[in-house]
């Protein structure tokens, strides 16, 4: 209750983040918003007051890894602008006057009713109803809520307004600060205060409109985050009398053309302005509010709010050329008749259409952190979380799409290494070394694939019985006839139906042979094996030629042909790496980087090879079950092809059954499309990272093959990059946004894909003998300038 006799219920809010709302979305918001604006009271007042606070970043580098400690360190430097929005609805006396000011309560002391709290209990009960109804309308757009402050909430939020202090781990309790008039400002304690009211409406005026980087936001956008500094932002909307206001209208106008022989050209313009409203309430039945829009502005420093105050008169030109007046005598006042639930006070108006009214309400916020996840920064800086392991899609795959040069590897290295820190197992199959210098740091195992000096695999070591006897279900089944395919006719091969059918049946009848053979000896014999499986094809081949169903098979399968392209890979040159006596144990590293550079452009081995890695590799994440497991395919996946698009899907599932995500790091949405397993990719991936694209007409096509909606499109378009950071496009199942990637100094040595940044770091690492040594001395030479 308010010395005034008004009613007010107040609501926190929980809006909807930056950026998410297409201008389709705009427009029905507004339209909800004027719906639930034009039933209310004659005399009701909706004030949206927005408060824009620093707080420092405040995070304990107790118990952290040395890269968590310097990334802490690196935001624990800046001041990060937090945003809290609040809903206040009041009602008041049904005789109540226009305000000016002389006759507010700050100037009188005393309220000009006599008797302010007359009938006090019935607007207490309707205003009950008036705030249920308004906030149960809005709650139903997606994104919005409210949260009903109670006694102490509302305490809370007189004590952060009338001492200007929003962060809640310095707010006072119970005391207020000194208020101290004066004839240009008003001052809090040590802080100058500023108001500054809108005197004129902008046009043409929008529900949205286009920011500085040109993506839909609301019309009054500039007034919010993007005034980057502490200020508060009270807008509040009077519900008026709509046959009265029209009626004092038409007076108005009748006077003007009566006086029509004396009429000046600012006369003639206000009469048609009047004519255009009238017409425009009555012929599209619009009601009619007093709309008030102000920006309070605090601070210690006077030279630096005079640059804040110039800002604000910028942003309100920004909203369609709006006209504001930067108060002098009237702040004192004006601070008052802001303050939460006292809009009453105010006479600062401006008189429009119900609708108009509504797109001063702003219910946008920040960025909302998730609970656990990668670090990110929304667009302004400000750190959040952001869970890239989302068990509510679909799958936890994703897809990388960022050309030459755009950031891909230390986009990627960015992520590994906070995944790394959360002891998440992580392997990375990569052509030509660009995370060398992360897996030293990280004290991960890395492969260089060398002809010479190969990984030993063996595919045909597959599950085993209690009796010793092996096992093979359907998902090996698979992967060994994909793989044994890719032998046989290549990496662009194709392989007939009937073909895979006769080499499906032959594994199992091998593996029956196998068992079989190894239940009737004693003796230890050599493990299943690709050399025994060639061994074996030669035998049923000579004891079954005069067989039925052998010759059905050879009708369709050519054993021959088969046999001479298995002959390399069983006893020729390349017998070392399918056969190995013992399986390869990688299951306590958590950090595995496979570099099949030297072997890229062996036409036989790269395909096969990485074929063996990738199934090596959820091999080894399904021995974690209950924790995050990644495998990323850095260019590497290009050595797959049509031939594989079984053994792509078994990947997926298998990981996917595991806990796991499957990572596709790509140069262009070309390369995508022409893939053969490109629409396997896509189908299995529910997120997509998306970097900075140069050429426009490479986001055109990127756009439409990923079916990203146009204010989607905008997003990727918009990203930039800067000496400090770059901005990536995230998409996680039907919502995308963007985030910055921001990384310190210490980071950027390990995840740089720079030539010239990679060589310093080893040349350092060489002379220090240590990577954190020669991590420090980088740091040094780019905070210098020498890097």
């Amino acid at each position: 209750m308010l010395k005034d006799g008004r009613v007010a219920v107040g609501f926190s809010v929980n809006g909807i983040e930056a950026e998410k709302l297409s201008a389709k979305q705009y427009d029905y918001l507004n339209t909800l918003l004027f719906g639930a604006l034009k039933v209310l009271p004659e005399g009701t007042i909706v004030q949206k007051l927005d408060a824009y606070y620093f707080k420092e970043y405040q995070v304990s580098t107790r118990d952290k890894t040395y890269f968590q400690r310097r990334t802490i360190e690196h935001f624990s430097e800046r001041q990060l602008l937090l945003h809290d929005g609040y809903l206040l609805i009041s009602i008041g006396p049904e005789l109540e006057r226009d305000r000016n000011a002389a006759n507010t309560l700050f100037a009188l002391g005393r309220s000009l009713t006599k008797n302010p709290f007359d009938r006090i209990e019935d607007r207490q009960a309707a205003i009950e109803q008036v705030a249920a109804d308004f906030t149960t309308t809005l709650a139903s757009f997606d994104g919005i809520s409210f949260n009903r402050l109670d006694d102490e909430g509302l305490q809370n939020l007189y004590l952060q307004y009338y001492n200007l202090e929003f962060d809640k781990d310095y707010q006072p309790t119970d005391a207020l600060r000194t208020f101290s008039p004066s004839s240009t400002h008003a001052a809090i304690g040590e802080k100058r205060v500023n108001v500054i009211t809108m005197s004129g409406q902008g046009s043409p005026l929008e529900p949205f409109a286009r920011n500085a980087r040109n993506i839909m936001s609301p019309w009054l956008y500039p007034l919010t985050n993007y005034l980057y500094f502490p200020h508060v932002l009270s807008v509040s909307i009077k519900i008026m009398n709509k046959e009265k206001i029209l009626s004092d209208m038409d007076t108005t106008a009748k006077v003007i053309q009566n006086l029509d022989f004396m009429m000046t050209q600012d006369n003639r313009i206000k009469r048609e302005e009047i004519l255009d409203f009238t017409e425009e309430v009555r012929s599209e039945n619009k009601n009619i509010v007093s709309t008030s829009v102000s920006v309070i502005l605090y601070g210690g420093n006077t030279s630096e709010l005079e640059r804040h105050i110039q800002r604000t008169v910028a942003a309100f030109r920004e909203m369609g050329s709006s006209d504001c007046f930067i108060e002098s005598m009237d702040t004192a006042n004006l601070f008052i008749a802001n303050a939460p639930g006292n809009s009453d006070q105010n006479y600062r108006w401006l008189t429009m259409t119900g609708d108009n009214g509504a797109a001063y309400l702003n219910f946008l916020t920040k960025y909302t952190s998730d609970v656990k996840g990668d670090l990110l920064c929304d667009r302004f800086g400000v750190p959040v979380l952001v869970n890239l392991f989302n068990t509510e899609l679909e799958n936890q795959n994703a897809l990388v799409i960022g050309p030459t040069g755009s950031g891909k590897s230390f986009t990627m290295a960015w992520f590994i290494l906070q995944r790394f820190d959360r002891g998440e197992p992580q392997i990375i199959i990569d052509v030509g070394g660009t995370y060398l210098s992360a897996s030293i740091a990280l004290g991960g195992k890395y492969f260089e694939y060398d002809p010479e000096r190969p990984l030993k695999f063996n595919p045909f070591l597959v599950e085993r019985n209690p009796d010793g006897t092996f096992v093979l279900n359907g998902d090996k089944n698979n992967f060994l006839t994909n793989l044994l395919t890719v032998i046989w006719k290549g990496q662009n091969g194709t392989v007939r139906q009937s073909e895979r059918s006769v080499l499906n049946e032959l594994l199992l009848l091998y593996y029956v042979h196998y068992n079989k053979q190894s239940l009737a000896t004693d003796s230890a014999i050599t493990v299943p094996s690709l050399a025994g499986f060639y061994e074996y094809i030669i035998d049923y081949m000579d004891s079954s030629s005069a067989d039925r169903e052998y010759q059905k098979q050879a009708g369709s399968f050519h054993f021959d042909e088969f046999l001479l392209c298995l002959k390399p890979f069983a006893i020729g040159h390349y017998k070392e790496v399918l056969n190995s006596d013992e399986y390869e144990d990688l299951a306590e590293q958590k950090l595995i980087i496979f570099d099949m550079k030297k072997i890229k452009t062996n036409p036989i081995l790269y395909p096969v090879v990485g074929m063996l890695i990738t199934e090596l590799a959820a091999d080894q994440l399904a021995r974690y079950p209950k924790i995050n497991k990644w495998i990323y395919m850095d260019e590497a996946w290009s050595m797959l092809s049509d031939t594989m698009t079984d053994f792509i899907e078994l990947m997926y599932r298998t990981i996917r059954k595991n806990n796991g995500s499957m990572t596709i790091i790509t140069q262009g949405i070309n390369e995508i499309i022409t893939s053969p397993i490109g629409k396997a990719i896509k189908v299995n991936a529910s997120t997509k990272y998306i970097l900075r694209h140069t050429d426009t007409e490479e986001i055109d096509v990127l756009s439409k093959e990923l079916a990203f909606t146009q204010h989607e499109k905008d997003k990727v378009l918009s990203l930039q990059l800067d000496k400090h950071y770059r901005e990536i496009f995230l998409k996680q199942g039907e919502y995308g946004k963007v985030f910055r990637l921001e990384a310190p100094f210490a980071v950027q040595a390990v995840s740089t894909s720079k030539p010239q940044e990679r060589e310093t770091l080893r040349q350092l690492t060489a002379e220090y003998g240590d990577i954190y040594a020669a991590i420090q001395q980088f740091v040094e030479l780019k905070k210098t300038g020498k890097l």
